[in-house]
């Protein structure tokens, strides 16, 4: 009788663990989706003054003799 006891506490209580376990992780999962969706209303990773990038463009668009 005491085994079966401790035995249904215990399968009570890894239950338990697991169910808020798996609800901490969707609540970071959520809190991140949140903090990107927030960060990119702001304007993500686009600067917000105009930058220099590098284009490099051919001198001749046909190769010339040398």
């Amino acid at each position: 009788m005491m085994t079966t006891l401790l035995l249904l506490m215990l399968g009570v209580a890894a239950v338990a663990y697991g169910m808020l376990y798996e609800r901490r992780l969707r609540n970071d999962k959520q809190l991140l989706k949140a903090e990107i969706k927030k960060w990119e209303d702001e304007g993500g990773n686009v600067p917000q003054v105009r930058t220099v990038r590098p284009v490099v463009t051919p001198e001749k668009s046909v190769p010339g003799k040398s």
